[in-house]
């Protein structure tokens, strides 16, 4: 309710009780309106929490084996050998499988391909897999400030209705004095 509208409310010789009820109802709308906002925010960061970690599972997968894969051809995974290396690539290159991206992978730029395709050896993979972990704590950690701006709001609200409760008891305690006075 604006504050013009207040003013005009008030001028029309309105029981003041009624407008306070009014003000309170609004601003618990409001609050009701801003909670579900940050409701969708807290889901949004839960959405993109779970889309990291099942890309990091794919990573993870496809790491397990191809170390397994290089066991089975003999190739020592900590020698320097051309050879070793070139095998390694080359299950690299076997392994690799499509990796379906939604909007939301699309968005935090989650490649459609496990690995992507610039990883060719354990270290670029394991490098890969720290970026994406750094990624899922930093929107950890912006997850938990929506969640406590969701609790802040929550409370905001739980005080309002309070208000509005206590006011609503007031007033009703208020007109059960009068009558009881004018009962004698």
């Amino acid at each position: 309710m604006s504050e013009r509208e207040i003013k005009n409310v008030a001028s029309d010789d309105t029981d003041i009780n009624a407008l306070v009820q009014e003000v309170l109802r609004e601003s618990y709308l409001q609050l009701t309106e801003d909670l579900r906002r940050y409701a969708e925010k807290v889901k949004y960061y839960n959405q993109m929490k779970k889309v990291i970690r099942e890309y990091l599972s794919s990573l993870r997968d496809f790491k397990a084996k191809a170390i397994s894969a290089a066991h089975m051809r003999n190739v020592n995974l900590c020698s320097g050998d051309t050879n070793d290396v070139a095998a390694l690539q080359e299950i690299f290159t076997e392994s690799a499988r499509p990796y379906d991206v939604g909007p939301i992978e699309h968005e935090l730029c989650i490649p459609n391909r496990v690995p992507p395709k610039e990883v060719k050896s354990l270290a670029q993979l394991d490098s890969e897999i720290a970026r994406w972990e750094t990624k899922l704590n930093s929107i950890g950690d912006d997850a938990q400030l929506a969640n406590i701006d969701l609790q802040n709001i929550l409370q905001k609200q739980q005080q309002a209705l309070q208000m509005m409760s206590n006011i609503s008891k007031m007033a009703h305690d208020t007109a059960m004095e009068i009558i009881r006075k004018i009962r004698g």
